[in-house]
């Protein structure tokens, strides 16, 4: 006879699966009357739950969970691509689920992870502020969880991130040793400027300025509009240029918002490179062939979800986890091409690196 599961009394009561899980585990919203109807119907259909965290103790599969707030970028593909690869070779297979940044959902997906007892989880988190204690919680009941791309300060999972302060940084000096007076910052949708590292890019750039006794001007703080990040950029800049904003460079968090600033630059009337320097950030594939080719911060990408993976095969491994998580940097280059204006015809790698001593961590 089959075993009964959550799937069984989802059917036998006309809910989904991740209402099923919450009420089973007293977690997130689910009302009183329904909760009593889920327990009545799983003693009834003989439903047995797993012992999630034994079985993730025990390594009783191999498989790894993977929560992405989405996949159509090139940024998350590109780590995707990484760990699909080290999973691989460890002989490990991968589920992926994706939360588009809603945190309600990466929580059902996470569960539903569980449900199918992963050995693991690499997740890049969709609202760390808001999910810090229930990710904590996650930690202290024995899920192996890796953060990739963001962190979550306070949460002692381990993480794998770019250097984002470095990235800045390389960025802030570059444009400056280029003799650029007015840099503007082109931040994010309002959602993600929380995000650490959306905060270390912009302070590791202003750190470089200042040592040149130069500022910044963040561009599209106060723009609340939820667009594609080419459009978000595209309108904060033209509407910071038409309110009389002047700038000679812009520094934008992503390539996706160089993108943007380029366009709204070029439609306000300026030439780029020769008026304004535009760098971006991750170095995604569009980038070279972008016309002016584009100056960008190389993530190296891959590696990140190359590193994630042996992070949480060793958390798996561990007969006991660590108290508090490790967090890996991996450095990145800055990648000079046309959209800066350096005389500088190739497309490798222009290595800068800053004093250890210089940059604040």
């Amino acid at each position: 006879m089959q075993r009964a599961d959550i799937t069984t009394i989802a059917r036998e009561l006309g809910i989904s699966v991740a209402t099923v899980h919450r009420a089973l585990h007293n977690s997130g919203s689910v009302s009183e009357s329904t909760r009593r109807r889920v327990l009545e119907t799983a003693q009834r259909v003989g439903y047995r739950p797993n012992r999630i965290a034994q079985e993730l103790r025990a390594r009783k599969t191999f498989t790894i969970g993977v929560t992405f707030t989405g996949i159509s970028s090139a940024f998350y593909a590109s780590i995707l691509d990484g760990v699909e690869e080290a999973a691989h070779q460890a002989g490990y297979s991968v589920l992926l689920s994706c939360s588009h940044d809603d945190p309600v959902k990466e929580r059902e997906q996470i569960e539903l992870l569980l449900e199918k007892r992963v050995a693991g989880i690499i997740l890049s988190p969709a609202d760390p502020s808001a999910s810090a204690s229930y990710y904590s919680g996650l930690i202290e009941e024995g899920v192996r969880l890796v953060f990739v791309g963001r962190y979550v300060p306070g949460v002692p999972g381990d993480s794998v991130e770019t250097n984002n302060s470095l990235g800045g940084y390389l960025v802030g000096k570059h444009l400056a040793g280029l003799g650029r007076q007015r840099i503007g910052i082109v931040t994010t949708i309002a959602p993600k400027r929380q995000y650490t590292y959306v905060l270390e890019r912009i302070a590791g750039c202003q750190q470089a300025l200042q040592e040149h006794g130069l500022s910044a001007t963040i561009i599209g703080e106060d723009f609340e509009e939820r667009l594609p990040l080419p459009r978000f950029a595209y309108k904060a800049v033209r509407d910071y240029l038409r309110k009389g904003g002047a700038v000679d460079a812009v520094f934008a968090l992503n390539d996706d918002l160089a993108y943007g600033a380029i366009n709204a630059l070029f439609d306000a009337g300026y030439r780029v490179p020769e008026d304004v320097s535009v760098v971006g950030f991750n170095d995604e594939a569009m980038s070279e062939f972008f016309r002016p080719a584009l100056t960008t911060v190389r993530s190296a990408l891959r590696e990140l979800g190359i590193q994630a993976v042996h992070l949480l095969l060793e958390r798996i491994a561990a007969t006991e986890s660590p108290t508090l998580g490790r967090r890996v940097l991996i450095e990145p280059q800055l990648v000079v091409r046309e959209s800066c204006g350096a005389k500088s015809r190739g497309v490798e790698a222009n290595h800068l690196h800053p004093r250890k001593e210089d940059l604040t961590p």
